[in-house]
């Protein structure tokens, strides 16, 4: 391996020191989406039988690797297993073979080593889509999945010359060849991307009259639009299991899954106007939009999924009551108008529309108060189409102290998971400051889903 200096001058190579290396040929290897698991090929020498080219594996621990293992991909000992390279999505490990039922010298197949059980050991050849009678070596993915290899089968420059597929259904595949620069009258192969850019390095021979090949650099300018953020719970940590569907006015409706850390980012189309759905199991959708700029060059945009709970309540931000009255303030138009669009987009659920007081002021007054309340923001809802069957305003007055999650703890030191805000918690706290926060905290309006199901078998 190499690195990069500060000045971007490429060090002094090193050796990998585990025993990855052997006393063959190692090389072509690959990583997992998440760097912990490296694929590599591995060519044995025996001069009294023949031997083949395997696949191996090994598993990163802290800054070393561990002694490989073959990859079993088939019982077919006769045939060459090379050039190994993980789908984006870690589930396939596609390489170059000879093996039996394909369609030319050396094809291009994949072999499942996803977590379903039910594709365990899977391995296919990826059809006269992809390969030819020719030799298909080399496969690499690019920054927006396609699948990049090499090819002598293909009308080309001479040699392998790299090509570039990307799939239009299950079975058709739209092939092209990168043409110059990159590729030559020699062979051009090996094609590797840094992250999310059309960068990168490969090899050839061109140019050289004794044969050996070469490492080259390469870059394609481009406009480059990214879209990014995060799902997570609406006053809660992240949501890993959230999925985002994505719909585009030039035609683009895909879905995708988040990071374990709840983020998410993909490649968007200058000039396009999106709507995106955040999901998640146990928690309402909730929808961005986004259109982009026609600007050439690169643009970020952030969009995040704040994903309201079913089974907790859930807290109103920014609900404002004339003081001692239930009469909202101008200022809460906002936070309500957003609840409309979210009971608007999840149409099936019914909510019930709490308020709650602090503890100061008799119970029979703020039982009131807060009914009062809770009855004008679900008339503000009504007034906005959303049908009073799916509205049941209830005030708790002080009945209710708040409850602290975790994610409250952060902003507020003095208080642990858990703590309920009762009279006597509060008056036990000793600063006065802290005090006033716990009120504050007390007095609110939230909402909590009571059905997922309604009108969902009209």
């Amino acid at each position: 391996m190499t690195k990069r200096d500060e000045n971007g001058k490429w060090q002094k190579t090193e050796i990998i020191e585990s025993d990855v290396n052997s006393e063959y040929e190692d090389g072509a290897c690959a990583f997992t989406p998440d760097g912990k698991v490296m694929y590599f090929t591995r060519c044995p020498i025996d001069d009294q039988y023949p031997r083949y080219a395997c696949i191996y594996k090994s598993k990163r621990s802290d800054a070393s690797w561990s002694a490989p293992e073959k990859v079993e991909i088939s019982s077919d000992t006769l045939s060459v297993y090379a050039h190994p390279a993980v789908s984006p999505d870690g589930n396939w490990l596609y390489f170059t073979s000879n093996l039996s039922g394909g369609i030319g010298g050396l094809d291009l197949w994949r072999y499942y080593i996803g977590e379903s059980k039910a594709l365990e050991g899977y391995v296919e050849n990826l059809g006269a889509g992809i390969n030819t009678e020719g030799d298909e070596q080399f496969p690499s993915f690019g920054p927006q999945g396609e699948l990049f290899f090499s090819s002598n089968g293909y009308p080309g420059m001479g040699g392998l010359d790299i090509f570039y597929a990307t799939q239009q259904n299950d079975t058709l595949w739209q092939v092209n060849n990168i043409m110059a620069p990159v590729n030559s009258n020699g062979d051009d192969f090996g094609m590797t991307f840094a992250p999310g850019l059309y960068r990168g390095y490969f090899s050839s021979n061109r140019g050289d009259a004794r044969g050996w090949d070469h490492i080259y650099s390469f870059y394609l300018p481009e406009t480059v639009h990214t879209l990014y953020g995060w799902i997570y719970e609406k006053d809660g940590y992240e949501l890993p299991e959230g999925y985002i569907h994505m719909i585009g006015n030039d035609g683009t409706n895909t879905s995708f899954g988040v990071m374990k850390d709840g983020s998410y980012s993909v490649r968007v189309t200058p000039g396009v106007e999106y709507v995106m759905l955040g999901t998640c199991k146990g928690y309402l959708n909730a929808m961005q939009e986004l259109k982009t700029d026609t600007i050439e060059g690169r643009m970020e945009y952030q969009r995040d999924f704040a994903l309201p709970s079913i089974t907790r309540p859930v807290l109103i931000d920014n609900i404002f009551y004339e003081f001692d009255m239930a009469t909202l303030t101008p200022e809460s138009t906002v936070a309500l108008d957003e609840l409309v669009k979210l009971l608007e987009l999840n149409p099936n659920v019914t909510i019930e529309l709490s308020s709650h007081c602090d503890n100061r002021g008799s119970d029979k007054y703020n039982q009131k108060l807060s009914q009062a309340r809770a009855e004008s923001v679900v008339n503000y809802l009504i007034e906005h189409g959303i049908e009073e069957e799916r509205l049941t305003p209830i005030g708790y007055g002080e009945e209710k102290p708040k409850e602290v999650m975790k994610k409250l703890t952060e902003k507020y030191t003095f208080l642990k998971e858990g703590d309920i805000l009762t009279e006597e918690f509060i008056n036990a706290l000793e600063n006065e400051e802290e005090q006033e926060i716990c009120h504050q905290l007390n007095r609110r309006t939230e909402f909590q889903v009571l059905r997922t199901t309604y009108k969902l078998y009209e």
